[in-house]
């Protein structure tokens, strides 16, 4: 298998591994499946419910669904089954090109499907760990089991299957960087092969020293440019709350879209009237006029920014001139960036405070008094020298 999707905007990094003694590992591979919502960046583990779909996969191709997260040290970690009929080593590693069986070989059979882990240290990199499962360890076909990856001590990974935990391994812990994310995964070559579907519910992230169900899902997926991955007949769907559907025969979604969320948080929006600003989120950019409420996915970013930060002051002084400079946002978020970024996790308001600029119509008033004292003196001198003229 290759490195994950990296980001929802970000490309992804696309490496053959060829390593004659492990052929199923050195598949480019294609990914079609979910990221968890943003809320998720920072968590400590990830975990899902996966359907065990048992079929007959062609031998030496891929077949692989399972959780996993981007770290933030620049490692990647993921969890859960596959099938891959061949003859392949249980664990070991290709560290620098060199591949490294720490385990047995075995022979595996079509429609025998077991869980497996990975780990990558540097996803700029090729090299890998893995662990693969005994025969029949991801359960009988149209069942669902529980996959877990979670760092249970600073460099110690859990990799839990129904609540029990099948190995440990020592590695650099960090949290992620990334949303969570799930995935069908499947030889690049062979997109024309079956590919589940399979189904993934209850995705959900350790953080805060508690466990979380995701808010949001939103579409992943890449192939590469070859013909037939353009011409690939995966997808992914939701099927209901925090439930996705991804593989063969499934209606594709386009990368980078929201497939579901729990519901729509309210971003009130507070600025002078007809100063404009925008809102960039998973929805897209959308340009506002003066304060303005907006709808984001619960457990998304939302970008506001304002293009102008400069602003006519309301009221009489704003007549003659006068500015109002932005100085911060307050509320949500405090930052006097004139872009910050806000997580929709209840109904959040913000507002751009401003400093008023009366420099012009102050000058203007100055301009205004002389020249009205100096008017006034013009009268009182035009008296004074009439009066001298009736004098004479």
């Amino acid at each position: 298998m290759v490195a994950p999707l990296k980001g929802l905007l970000i490309p992804i990094l696309l490496n053959a591994i060829l390593l004659a003694s492990s052929p199923v590992q050195t598949q480019t591979t294609f990914r079609i499946g979910a990221w968890g919502d943003d809320a998720s960046r920072g968590n400590l583990g990830v975990k899902v419910q996966i359907e065990t779909r048992t079929y007959n996969a062609t031998r030496n191709t891929l077949n692989y669904f399972w959780v996993g997260d981007d770290l933030s040290d620049g490692a990647f970690i993921q969890f859960g089954y596959s099938l891959e009929p061949g003859r392949h080593c249980l664990l070991g590693s290709s560290i620098s090109g060199i591949f490294t069986c720490d385990g047995s070989y075995e022979s595996i059979m079509n429609s025998d499907a077991r869980w497996q882990w990975q780990y990558w240290p540097v996803l700029s990199k090729s090299d890998f760990y893995f662990g693969i499962g005994p025969s029949g360890s991801a359960g009988q076909n149209a069942t669902f089991h529980e996959y877990a990856v979670s760092l249970s001590s600073s460099s110690t990974w859990s990799f839990t299957f129904d609540g029990r935990t099948v190995m440990q391994t020592t590695f650099s812990g960090s949290p992620s960087v990334d949303p969570a994310l799930v995935v069908a995964e499947g030889s690049a070559g062979n997109v024309s092969q079956p590919l589940g579907p399979v189904r993934f519910d209850g995705l959900a992230y350790f953080k805060s020293a508690h466990w979380k169900e995701v808010d949001s899902l939103i579409a992943a997926s890449y192939c590469g440019m070859s013909v037939s991955c353009v011409a690939n007949q995966y997808g992914a769907i939701a099927v209901g709350a925090d439930s996705l559907l991804a593989g063969s025969g499934i209606p594709r979604s386009p990368d980078s879209t929201l497939l579901w969320t729990s519901q729509q948080e309210s971003l009130v929006v507070q600025v002078h009237p007809g100063v404009q600003f925008f809102v960039t989120s998973i929805l897209g950019t959308q340009a506002y006029d003066g304060s303005a409420v907006v709808v984001v996915p619960k457990g998304m970013f939302a970008y506001i920014s304002l293009p102008d930060t400069d602003s006519t002051t309301p009221g009489v002084l704003g007549w003659f001139g006068a500015q109002d400079r932005f100085q911060e946002w307050v509320g949500s978020v405090d930052s006097r960036n004139v872009t910050v970024m806000v997580l929709a996790n209840s109904n959040e308001t913000i507002t751009a405070v401003w400093m008023t600029d009366a420099g012009l119509p102050i000058a203007v008033f100055i301009v205004l008094v002389a020249l009205a004292i100096g008017a006034t003196s013009m009268v009182g001198m035009n008296r004074r020298s009439k009066k001298n003229n009736r004098g004479q």
